[in-house]
């Protein structure tokens, strides 16, 4: 099965679906890249696995996931493990919120449970529990090396022969014959079929052809800290602040805190963000008032109205896919988004209904779904 696939972006989600291509027989495969491989969101995240969210589509695709990236990690040795994660409650109205959220998430088969701030600190040795009303606790979420799963993948496909070439930026689109044309730094590419898979530059690429796709960067912010012995597994989410904390398989604490930011603004290191995640963070474990910050950066969340990514098939144009728009949670789904994108594809339609529900038209035509949960 012969045919020409042009998949533009080289981070996680381009090269599993790539993956997933050449396992369903097709071999003439193209991966660009307008930076190098991972360079977008896939070596910035925080490497968290969940299926704890708050809409039916989020929940199933990220069970789906779940089942998919023990065997991914073992195929490609990517470190993977199932640690959990711990989201703390520090205000009344929170702990009565997530107990109607645990209940939707238990519907749907997420085994997410309400802890007692004692609980919590079984699992956080060193937590502050004068500070935690309650916690709840997803047993079923993890977390994986975004940098092996970039570069394990990476090296699997050029050794079975799929070109991945980065410092390519693609500029536009259009028909040509039966396929596509696309425009780049280093001359025309033709392809069959196009996946467009890079980002917020998704939106301004396929403008190009007329599509147009609601997704806005927002600026994000993380640091990292020196090494140190395994302290707690979970990943741990403070509800009331937006920020995050999980040491990573090195042993390096990495802490997000959301600050205020503009959409599609070149992002800049900012002393707030330090101060609120060291605020945070040395109120709700001391301990780290100790710890020294190694490296700060700043990144991106391409974020759609419903916080749900776009994905599929591109309407009126056979043979032109899309998957972006992940607000955050693109690394985490990425096995499940592959195997849907192998399937459309290749003809068919995923295994599961709920990708229906996030193809590009939805918005066109009102369908928006909500999700509130878009950190970490």
């Amino acid at each position: 099965m012969a045919r020409r696939i042009l998949i533009i972006g080289a981070g996680v989600t381009g090269l599993f679906t790539a993956k997933q291509l050449l396992e369903k027989g097709f071999s003439d495969i193209l991966v660009v890249d307008k930076n190098y491989p991972g360079s977008g969101g896939s070596f910035r995240c925080a490497t968290g696995i969940r299926a704890s969210f708050t809409s039916r589509e989020h929940v199933k695709i990220m069970l789906r996931a779940i089942e998919l990236w023990p065997k991914v990690s073992a195929e490609l040795g990517i470190k993977y493990s199932r640690d959990g994660y711990l989201w703390l409650l520090t205000r009344e109205s929170d702990v009565e919120y997530f107990s109607e959220v645990v209940k939707f998430q238990n519907s749907l088969g997420v085994p997410t449970r309400v802890l007692t701030p004692e609980e919590a600190g079984a699992l956080v040795p060193g937590l502050n529990v004068s500070l935690v009303k309650a916690a709840v606790y997803d047993p079923l979420a993890g977390k994986a090396s975004c940098f092996d799963s970039v570069v394990n993948t990476l090296r699997h496909l050029l050794s079975r022969g799929v070109r991945v070439e980065w410092g390519v930026e693609a500029r536009r689109i259009r028909r040509s014959g039966s396929g596509f044309a696309v425009e780049t730094s280093r001359g025309e590419l033709e392809a069959e079929i196009v996946l467009v898979a890079a980002g917020w530059g998704s939106r301004r690429l396929l403008e190009t052809i007329g599509v147009e796709l609601p997704i806005r960067n927002l600026p994000k912010h993380a640091l990292v800290t020196e090494a140190f012995k395994p302290v707690f597994k979970p990943l741990v989410i403070d509800w009331a602040t937006s920020s995050y904390i999980v040491q990573l398989f090195n042993g390096n604490f990495y802490i997000g805190a959301d600050i205020p930011e503009e959409y599609d603004v070149k992002p800049a290191h900012k002393l707030e963000f330090l101060r609120k995640a060291a605020g945070v963070w040395t109120r709700l474990l001391p301990w780290l008032g100790e710890v020294n910050v190694l490296r700060y950066w700043t990144g991106y969340y391409d974020m759609t109205p419903d916080h749900h990514p776009v994905l599929g098939p591109v309407e009126g144009f056979e043979g032109l896919y899309v998957a972006a728009g992940f607000s955050g949670h693109g690394f985490m789904m990425a096995p499940a988004v592959a195997e849907a994108l192998a399937e459309y594809i290749s003809g068919g339609k995923p295994g599961l209904p709920e990708f229906e529900r996030l193809r590009p038209e939805r918005f066109a035509r009102g369908e928006l779904i909500k999700e509130i949960a878009v950190f970490g």
